[in-house]
């Protein structure tokens, strides 16, 4: 029974990505269905988003349950707490009211920033440990552009903006930088791509054994 549900869970996923590949390049035959099948996809995904805070609120509203006093109960509370206000705030005054864009900017906001402060100071600190166990020219150029991009961005001390740094600093995120990111981004959609093409060929089964 297991076995005969795998393989027929293999033939639904095969055949859904088959048309709706085949949407794309026959529209006017096949778009209705590619349309229909990718909105049924798009509900599927509302309920596993749905299925993962109900999974959060049981994970950590058991943790909250245990006798056990610790610093994770004040975590998971405070976690709790803001969900549910969240959900309520967002709800009520939907979510591009003043309430939930002041919400996003007060709470997510300088969440986002002291992570991307934080991920400059490991770079720094990774470029150190670079230099002091392997000195190469390469090791040079990345601790290099890292002070370049670092000084371009910050004001200096008693001099504030340099208009050579900060040109400097934005050839390197347009030219440089960006060759790079286009570079993960295409091997990311191979990726992707190859991906696909296994799992409709049916090498790959993520969908069950």
């Amino acid at each position: 029974m297991k076995k005969a549900l795998s393989i027929g869970n293999a033939l639904i996923a095969i055949a859904a990505g088959v048309l709706v590949l085949l949407g794309y390049l026959l529209p006017e035959l096949l778009g209705t269905l590619r349309t229909l099948l990718v909105q049924w996809a798009v509900i599927l995904a509302a309920f596993a988003l749905l299925l993962g805070i109900i999974n959060l609120v049981m994970v950590h509203g058991k943790r909250l349950t245990t006798p056990k006093a610790s610093l994770n109960k004040l975590y998971s509370a405070v976690l709790l707490l803001s969900l549910i206000l969240t959900i309520l705030l967002v709800g009520i005054a939907t979510p591009t009211s003043f309430w939930s864009v002041w919400l996003v900017s007060t709470f997510q906001v300088p969440v986002e920033a002291s992570l991307l402060a934080v991920l400059a100071v490991v770079l720094v600190y990774s470029a150190s440990r670079l230099l002091s166990r392997r000195l190469h020219w390469t090791s040079l150029l990345f601790l290099g552009t890292v002070v370049l991009v670092l000084l371009g961005m910050a004001p200096l001390l008693f001099i504030g903006e340099v208009p050579i740094l900060s040109s400097l600093r934005q050839w390197l995120a347009s030219v440089p930088a960006l060759a790079g990111a286009r570079g993960l981004l295409l091997g990311v959609a191979l990726g992707a791509i190859a991906t696909g093409l296994r799992i409709l060929m049916g090498v790959d089964r993520p969908y069950g054994d």
